[in-house]
């Protein structure tokens, strides 16, 4: 039992590693335009760095009683902001051909782009899986969805649920309680640089880089989970040897 789960872990491992190396040769393959390399350039010099600067600005001022630096530091804040409503669109844009594709056949080009690498990958390593036992595979089954709801609760305590309200809601009410909470400062005739509310808005922006990171891994773990529960569905329903060769078949082409 020990060795097949350590088997069926390094099944999972490999997995991972084949659908990262194809998308890797994929990736080599487009760094050589134009388009992929603008938009990596755009994603660091006006999404994250305005925001890293910002803050090392913040810093700087704060040191230096330069509280004029503060405009600026918020100033790069929003350029950051607006960088990052603006990115789907520059995706758009740079992308334009491709999308031109799917006025033609929308549901098909979606398989070729999203669903034909992680079939192949996961089409590659079923049989492997399928090789194990019920009960390793039920176990693993149970440990990864108690792993995922884990992960997700640990997440969820520091940035909540992103996908629930994405992130122009999150930014609209921030902007809204800064203005509410400014203008019930001054009602009051307190002043303050407010450096914390500086915080929470350049941080919310690594958040939101944080979890989108988070959504990844989450719904790695539902393709790991599904595809250890098909495994246990191909050994409760074996096949004969030939409603098997189709799938041998494409087993043998991936290879």
């Amino acid at each position: 039992m020990t060795s097949e789960i350590e088997k069926y872990l390094h099944i999972n491992a490999q997995i991972e590693q084949t659908y990262k190396q194809t998308i890797r040769n994929s990736r080599k393959q487009n760094q050589a335009g134009w388009d992929y390399r603008f938009g990596v350039l755009y994603f660091w010099l006006a999404v994250v760095g305005p925001s890293i600067l910002a803050i090392v600005l913040a810093g700087l001022g704060k040191a230096f009683q330069a509280y004029w630096w503060f405009s600026v530091s918020w100033g790069l804040i929003a350029f950051s902001y607006l960088a990052m409503f603006l990115y789907p669109l520059l995706g758009v844009l740079l992308y334009r051909h491709s999308l031109m594709k799917m006025f033609t056949a929308p549901f098909a080009n979606l398989l070729e782009w999203n669903v034909k690498t992680v079939m192949q990958v996961e089409a590659r390593h079923l049989p492997e899986l399928v090789a194990l036992s019920r009960e390793t595979l039920k176990l693993g089954a149970l440990e990864l969805k108690s792993e995922r709801d884990s992960f997700e609760k640990r997440t969820y305590m520091v940035t909540g649920a992103l996908e629930k309200v994405g992130i122009l809601p999150g930014a609209l009410a921030l902007v809204i309680g800064l203005s509410s909470f400014a203008k019930t400062l001054d009602s009051a005739g307190i002043t303050a640089h407010m450096d914390w509310i500086f915080a929470v808005a350049a941080v919310n922006i690594f958040f939101f880089l944080m979890c989108c990171y988070v959504q990844m891994m989450l719904v790695r773990y539902d393709r790991m989970i599904a595809l250890t529960e098909l495994a246990v569905d191909c050994k409760a329903n074996p096949t004969s040897p030939q409603e098997r060769t189709p799938f041998v078949h494409l087993h043998d082409s991936i290879k």
